[in-house]
């Protein structure tokens, strides 16, 4: 019922957006389905929304876990030329394989933050903007933090070419009061006026434990200038590391 509700209020979207989407002029850029944010901001005075379905399995302590998300959303503002807001949870549930099945479901965290250009690309310097973010202590107890986690984010892009853009993150949080430090690289091309992919490492460590490396790749395919669909497909670099995940959504801006 969940699933059906959020795919209508899709599609509603689409329908009340397709007339104008192709007189908009401006492509739309998102921040699914990479991990990589991208150091671009949503034009002032226009709502994005980018939502899909996340699938991930890990392996701890000999226990297989399989993570879902659906629907993800995470809602952009423009508010100046230099300033987004935003906004972002999900529903989840979180299934334990140990011989019998433990099921936990709910609301992810809600998520709040502020995206801050910094600079332009100019030659070999790289276009550059800021983003700080926090997990608050809001939603099902199985899944909220007990305290506020901050997460500040530098995030580059240089163009390679006119077709091929290197985008890489460094990051800084804090999760359960413990600090975690973590990076993101990412080279995508466009094959096609409408069909982009990508490759992708990331990682991160937090204090006291294992760093986790992933590799991942993905297409996105611009169905309208204004509408973007996506898909992509990880997995883990070593064992302390997810063992593999999936991930599939669609992007939408609000015509002006």
């Amino acid at each position: 019922m969940k699933q059906t509700l959020y795919l209508g209020f899709i599609l509603l979207l689409i329908l009340s957006g397709a007339t104008t989407a192709f007189a908009q002029g401006e492509e739309i850029e998102t921040d699914r389905p990479d991990q990589t944010e991208s150091s671009s901001l949503v034009p002032k005075g226009t709502l994005q929304l980018e939502a899909g379905y996340f699938f991930q399995k890990a392996t701890e302590q000999g226990l297989s876990i399989r993570t879902h998300a659906y629907p993800t959303a995470l809602v952009r503002v423009g508010v100046l030329d230099w300033l987004e807001l935003r906004v972002l949870s999900a529903l989840r549930d979180s299934v334990t394989e140990n011989g019998k099945e433990r099921e936990v479901s709910g609301l992810a965290p809600l998520n709040l933050g502020v995206k801050v250009k910094l600079w332009e690309e100019q030659g070999w310097r790289p276009e550059a903007a800021f983003l700080v973010r926090a997990a608050l202590p809001v939603g099902s107890r199985s899944f909220r933090p007990d305290n506020p986690e901050p997460e500040i984010r530098l995030m580059f892009t240089n163009g390679i070419t006119e077709k091929i853009d290197l985008a890489y993150n460094l990051t800084h949080s804090w999760v359960e009061g413990e600090p975690q430090k973590g990076y993101t690289l990412s080279l995508s091309g466009e094959l096609l006026d409408k069909l982009t992919v990508y490759g992708e490492v990331f990682g991160s460590k937090r204090k006291g434990e294992k760093a986790e490396h992933q590799a991942d790749i993905g297409v996105l395919y611009l169905l309208l200038p204004n509408l973007q669909l996506d898909v992509a497909a990880g997995k883990g670099l070593h064992a302390s590391a997810p063992d593999f995940f999936v991930t599939t959504g669609v992007s939408y801006r609000l015509p002006r």
